[in-house]
């Protein structure tokens, strides 16, 4: 009561201010403002400058390289994938390595930018792996499709962080089964496609067409006299990405032989068998012969018949190691 005698309302309290799941405002908002000053790092358009950087310094030195080394060949990759994957993994590396661990993780409280710059970096680390496991002849490249599997499956999982209570539209589910079954169909596509060597592919591939050289030969031709074969075209040529010397002859029956020597030997391609007397490995597709020598003859073999492979590939190695 007053002083006038009036009585006055009572003193509220409020009660939810004391109560156990009361939140502030203020502290509500606390832990995201928080996180954003843990999740401290460079800013994002210097990371970005910094990954393109990298990955156009990446793919220069590739290129330089394997001009003078056939580096993709002794990676069993082909060329333009290879340098592609490698840069834009190199690219990953830096923006990971340039950015706050704390930011690599996706949480609630993170900011919604930061967790779609997250979602980014899981989707290039998929593409990256995705076209080295393209890239790949060799066995390391189903290692690589597995590994762009698992990081494709991980990008899924922090996309569950940018938008968690988004309800689902009416064509979302239709686009979730034809993108299944189209990965599914990809999958298949890209595990039946022939996956022959670029030299070798290249090889059989000019066996049918003309005996036009680059340059020059830098090698002598190989003295195969006694196999009955005539000479009819010789020079350096670009062989898938391999520096070799092509040597073009003539059978007695008027059938063309050919003949490549290169620094480094000849990649083996799946399909391919292992054979002995001269030791090497036999492929036998489209209708043609493929045969290499021993181990450091790097000579490769082309023709019609098995045969004439085999005996030439046999009088080559004894000539050069005689």
């Amino acid at each position: 009561m007053g002083p006038s005698g009036s009585i006055e309302p009572a003193l509220r309290i409020p009660v939810g201010a004391f109560a156990p799941g009361f939140i502030d405002t203020g502290t509500q908002y606390a832990a995201p403002r928080m996180t954003e000053r843990a999740c401290a790092r460079l800013p994002v358009g210097v990371i970005a400058a910094v990954a393109i950087a990298t990955a156009a310094i990446t793919s220069l030195v590739l290129v330089l390289v394997s001009a003078r080394y056939p580096l993709p060949i002794v990676l069993g990759a082909r060329p333009v994938p290879l340098f592609a994957g490698l840069s834009l993994a190199a690219a990953c590396a830096v923006a990971a390595l340039a950015s706050d661990p704390s930011c690599r993780h996706p949480s609630y409280d993170m900011p919604l930018g930061d967790r779609y710059l997250v979602l980014a970096w899981w989707l290039a680390a998929s593409v990256a792996l995705a076209l080295l496991s393209y890239a790949a002849w060799k066995a390391w490249g189903v290692v690589a499709m597995f590994a762009s599997l698992l990081t494709l499956v991980k990008a899924v999982q922090v996309a569950g962080f940018v938008r968690p209570a988004r309800s689902l539209r009416i064509w979302e589910p239709f686009a979730a089964i034809m993108g299944v079954f189209l990965g599914v169909v990809g999958i298949f596509a890209f595990l039946a496609r022939p996956n022959l060597p670029p030299p070798i592919q290249a090889a059989m591939t000019a066996y049918h067409d003309s005996r036009d050289a680059q340059s020059p030969p830098t090698r002598p031709a190989p003295d195969v006299s006694s196999t009955g074969l005539t000479l009819r075209s010789s020079g350096d040529v670009d062989l898938g990405g391999l520096p070799v010397t092509l040597f073009s002859y003539d059978d007695r029956e008027g059938s063309r032989v050919d003949i490549y020597e290169a620094d480094i030997g000849f990649p083996g391609p799946q399909g391919s068998v292992g054979v002995e007397d001269p030791p090497g490995w036999l492929l036998e597709s489209y209708r043609l012969s493929l045969r290499t020598g021993p181990e450091g003859s790097n000579v490769l073999v082309v023709s019609w018949s098995t045969d004439v492979v085999d005996r030439i590939a046999r009088n080559v190695v004894l000539r050069s190691t005689s």
